[in-house]
């Protein structure tokens, strides 16, 4: 595990603990999703909960995992991605009922 970074603020070493990969690639993944639904409709909205929300729910879990465990920041991240995910499959679930 790498070690946390430090910076000197008055003569005293501040540990800032570092961000989850994962938090950022569920954001990112969350965030393509909802412009390719935005920018190709339906054929965007079939893409996207195929290819791109899985990985991002995936990633957020991870991540909140990550950020509780191992105090790694990101948490917000990866709540922020799981939330912007989550009604595109509930959107598809009613579609589907």
């Amino acid at each position: 595990m790498a070690e946390p970074h430090h910076h000197w603020h008055g003569g005293q070493a501040h540990r800032q603990e570092r961000l989850s990969g994962f938090a950022v690639a569920s954001l990112v993944l969350a965030l393509m999703s909802l412009l390719l639904l935005v920018g190709f409709g339906v054929v965007g909205l079939l893409l996207s909960l195929l290819l791109l929300t899985p990985p991002a729910l995936i990633c957020s879990v991870i991540a909140l995992v990550q950020t509780l465990r191992r105090g790694q920041r990101g948490g917000i991240l990866a709540v922020t991605g799981f939330l912007l995910v989550v009604p595109g499959w509930l959107v598809v679930a009613v579609l589907l009922w």
